[in-house]
């Protein structure tokens, strides 16, 4: 019972962090301090932004799916249950072509989560006892590949 709290409360912080992210609050946002004058083609920013959002969905995704698997390892058992579903590869936003290279990233994150979600959600419709190693070990690498995609894309929004 204790796993399904932490499992729950994994998964109530990344909504937040979701909803953090997207906005939400009444008060006024600080004036930024950021002297850079703007791109000269206005058009990237809501494409960037568009991939930031993408981005935080797919990382509380990964946070959720990474504490199933990595649990499964540990020999936990997790309670089936919570929809684990993270956006699909074809909802990653692009079409910029300077940001080409973070929505490929963002889109690998998202295949190999949806591969994490899917063997997850097999699982679920056919609980047994002991789940196999083999399936196992293929949830925890199309976790630990997205958590890597997810690096190099946070990487790049940083820029």
């Amino acid at each position: 019972m204790l796993r399904l709290q932490w499992l729950g409360l994994v998964l109530v912080l990344g909504m937040a962090l979701v909803l953090a992210a997207c906005g939400g609050d009444d008060e006024p946002s600080p004036t930024p301090t950021n002297t850079e004058s703007p791109p000269e083609n206005s058009t990237l920013a809501p494409a960037r932004l568009d991939l930031q959002r993408d981005y935080e969905r797919l990382r509380a995704a990964h946070t959720a799916l990474a504490a199933v698997w990595e649990g499964l390892a540990a020999g936990e058992q997790v309670q089936c249950g919570d929809d684990l579903t993270p956006p699909g590869p074809e909802n990653i936003a692009g079409g910029d072509p300077d940001q080409a290279e973070l929505a490929g990233l963002l889109r690998r994150a998202a295949i190999d989560l949806d591969e994490a979600a899917r063997l997850w959600q097999s699982e679920c419709r056919n609980p047994r006892q002991n789940i196999d190693p083999q399936t196992i070990n293929r949830g925890l690498l199309a976790v630990r590949s997205a958590g890597d995609a997810l690096a190099e894309a946070e990487t790049l929004l940083a820029d």
